[in-house]
């Protein structure tokens, strides 16, 4: 398997026309969304957007993709272009532009899932901002251009997740529901009931009270199915939509948002779901069902499963089901083992029990082999899996693959893909050989004019002798002869990984862009090194983990002259973030700190957080628990605030319901109070992530700024006015 080559040459080495990746770059790159291919396997669609610094504007297009011979990129298709004002309170007279009487008008609508209704129609959906209600649209492809779009089916309430089957001619989407209501209308009339409301309370009985970055509300997510009539003229709903899970034991709330998959003959959906229960928020059991597409059953596969389910697939001829559960009814991170059911002996296979690696997607290659995502040492690769024998053989071993799906009629399969130093597309891979070819190149403005960083693997000694593997990226015009400044990034999870994949956050180009050698390492819970290393982390969230930090820091300085130990600092979030508070504690090696969205005690995390089964299960028990307590006080940061001494910048935001902004704010309470040079960069309107383009500029001028302050040469830790500069200009 190539690496993957998606920058000309000229940009691999910082020439004269190149220039440094900047935020900017970041935030006004091209997102993917998810692609659909056609029937006939010739096209692909999908949603792309970007938002534009200067115009303050998100823009939405609906494009089709030729999957092509290779030998060149095709010019894709547009389909629907939509831009809407992105700033948070914008001014009344902004609107979509540009206006149309029209209102199926191709830049009326903001479009989003695509799915094809024939290889020659595609649907997507719009869901309308005032009234909230969703429209599947269609487009038809005259062989010239794409046609007006037409409304094809229109539900009173948002729609997600939607799917469509050839063979019962049936649409499928998820719809937020109230509980015992027959019909969408219903609960449409029931939200209007609502907002109509002389109060505002919310009630909760049992928990959870919240999840993610919402709280919980009387709908629940269930799946639907309607009937369309098959004319190409009027392509139209035969009945109105049925709600397929409502009379199952079930309470609908689905594990993702893409957790079912229609059978190949249109006559049954799996789908992954907890069942109701006290027990909601410390336990993650969930079950793969079966339902009827008519809504007359619905009935798990798994029921002797403990632990979460997820990835049910069909079979070619639907006859057997592809799933991972993991084995512990509490613990998250816990090994994925890939089972095979049968629909008709309801009998259960277990599929290479011996492997050593957690697999996520899944997909059936033939009847006899299964293809299958995994995350090894720094890479989310590919793997053909053998039934009988459970012998895996690698597809994809460099850089990430993200999603991935099959190609109708050949041998290969459309993936996302993407490295640290390139950003994601859509390549076509064998799945015989893994030969890899490009179908999309969506940023091309990020070629030999913008430098990006190579990165190198490197890996140390951790604690108790364990290897500890990571990336290292240099600063742009890279001289060994000089010094730069380190950003030691943590990542969070902290079941998670640093892998070799492009991402909107956290992107290490960044940090190297600004003149900072830039390292992130896989400690003691990283997950791809099999599971004992993922479980070292239990109840030593301050123990080995940090300890192989800080041996990999000695051992990475020792071999690295050019890093200057005076020009040192730590950047984390979520469980990174964590850390950061305890390095703050335990170590004076760093000049600046940035903790995101992190941990400052750990038994106030626990009676505000969201899912308890992750405490419970990383301090092994509740904290109103005389033995666990001890471990939630062990290694808890708010005990030793009394020894932080290090120049700290706290972003948290409002929405986090995973690490509440209570959490940052602590932090920063303490670090001021104690006159530790600190400052709070607040977001009322992010989650645990901040996902808005503007804000993540922000975002990135303010970190890049912190470190940027503390680290310069002249005026290490002088002046707190000090401005991230590239490219000759001031962030302001």
């Amino acid at each position: 398997m190539k690496a993957l080559c998606t920058l000309p040459a000229a940009a691999l080495v910082l020439g004269a026309l190149a220039r440094p990746f900047t935020p900017e770059d970041l935030v006004e790159s091209t997102r993917l969304g998810h692609p659909v291919i056609s029937p006939d396997g010739t096209s692909v669609a999908f949603v792309q957007t970007r938002y534009s610094i200067e115009k303050k504007r998100q823009f939405s297009q609906l494009v089709v993709q030729a999957l092509g011979n290779h030998l060149q990129i095709d010019s894709p298709a547009m389909v629907v272009d939509f831009s809407k004002d992105a700033r948070p309170n914008p001014p009344s007279s902004a609107s979509a532009t540009p206006e149309s009487e029209d209102a199926a008008s191709k830049h009326r609508l903001e479009p989003s899932q695509p799915v094809w209704l024939s290889s020659e129609e595609l649907g997507f959906v719009a869901t309308d901002a005032k009234t909230h209600q969703s429209t599947v649209y269609s487009v038809h492809n005259t062989g010239k251009h794409w046609s007006k779009p037409r409304a094809v089916f229109t539900a009173p309430v948002p729609i997600s997740s939607v799917q469509y089957n050839a063979v019962s001619n049936t649409l499928v989407f998820i719809a937020s529901v109230y509980n015992g209501t027959t019909t969408l209308d219903e609960t449409a009339e029931l939200d209007v009931a609502d907002q109509e409301r002389d109060d505002t309370a919310q009630v909760f009985d049992e928990l959870w009270v919240r999840h993610w970055d919402s709280f919980v509300t009387p709908k629940l997510p269930q799946i639907h199915a309607v009937q369309l009539r098959s004319h190409s003229s009027n392509t139209k709903p035969k009945h109105k939509p049925k709600n397929i899970i409502k009379d199952s034991d079930v309470d609908g709330r689905l594990e993702t948002a893409d957790s079912f998959v229609i059978s190949p003959n249109g006559q049954h959906v799996v789908f992954v779901a907890k069942r109701p229960g006290r027990d909601y928020a410390w336990r993650t059991t969930s079950y793969v069902y079966v339902a009827d597409i008519d809504g007359s059953s619905a009935s798990p596969i798994n029921d002797n499963g403990r632990g979460a389910s997820s990835s049910p697939v069909f079979s070619s001829d639907g006859s057997r089901i592809a799933y991972v559960q993991m084995a512990s009814p509490t613990y998250e991170a816990d090994r994925n083992q890939i089972h095979i059911y049968s629909v008709e002996d309801k009998t259960t296979i277990d599929v290479a029990v011996d492997w050593d690696r957690s697999p996520s997607d899944l997909l059936w290659a033939d009847d006899n082999t299964l293809l299958a995502a995994y995350n090894e040492y720094g890479r989310n690769k590919l793997a053909k899996i053998d039934i009988a024998s459970g012998t895996v053989t690698p597809v994809v071993e460099e850089h990430s693959v993200g999603s991935m799906q099959h190609v109708p009629h050949s041998n290969e399969l459309l993936i996302s893909y993407s490295a640290l130093d390139s950003p994601t597309d859509l390549y076509k891979v064998s799945i015989d050989d893994g030969s890899i070819k490009r179908v999309t190149q969506v940023n091309p403005q990020l070629g030999s004019s913008v430098f990006l960083s190579a990165p190198e693997d490197v890996v140390f000694e951790g604690a108790e002798g364990s290897s500890i593997h990571g990336f290292l990226l240099r600063p742009p015009n890279f001289d060994a002869s000089q010094t730069y400044p380190l950003a030691y990034v943590i990542h969070g999870g902290p079941q998670g990984s640093f892998t070799d994949a492009w991402s909107t956050r956290w992107n290490l180009n960044i940090f190297a862009a600004a003149g900072f050698v830039t390292v992130a390492l896989d400690f003691e819970g990283s997950t791809g090194y099999g599971q004992n290393f993922t479980d070292a982390i239990r109840n030593q969230w301050g123990g080995k983990p940090f300890e192989s930090l800080m041996k990999s820091l000695d051992q990475l300085l020792d071999s690295h002259p050019y890093i200057d130990r005076n020009r040192l600092t730590a950047l984390g979030a979520s469980y990174g973030g964590y850390q950061i508070n305890w390095i703050n504690a335990h170590s004076t090696a760093f000049k600046a700190l940035v903790n995101h969205d992190g941990m400052f005690s750990t038994v106030s995390t626990y009676y505000s957080t969201d899912e308890l089964y992750f405490p419970e299960t990383e301090f092994e028990g509740v904290p109103f628990d005389e033995q666990a307590r001890q471990n939630y006080e062990k290694w808890s940061p708010e005990r030793n605030v009394h020894k932080w001494k290090t120049p700290t910048l706290v972003i948290h935001s409002e929405k986090d319901y995973r690490l509440v902004v209570s959490e940052g704010l602590s932090t920063f309470t303490a670090l001021r109070r104690q006159g530790v040079p600190a400052r709070f960069v607040y977001f009322p309107d992010e989650n645990h992530w901040v996902l808005k383009p503007a804000n993540s500029l922000r975002w990135h001028r303010e970190v890049l700024g912190w470190i940027t302050q503390w680290t310069r040469k002249d005026t290490i830790g002088e002046s707190q006015s000090q401005k991230f500069v590239v490219q000759g200009e001031h962030l302001n």
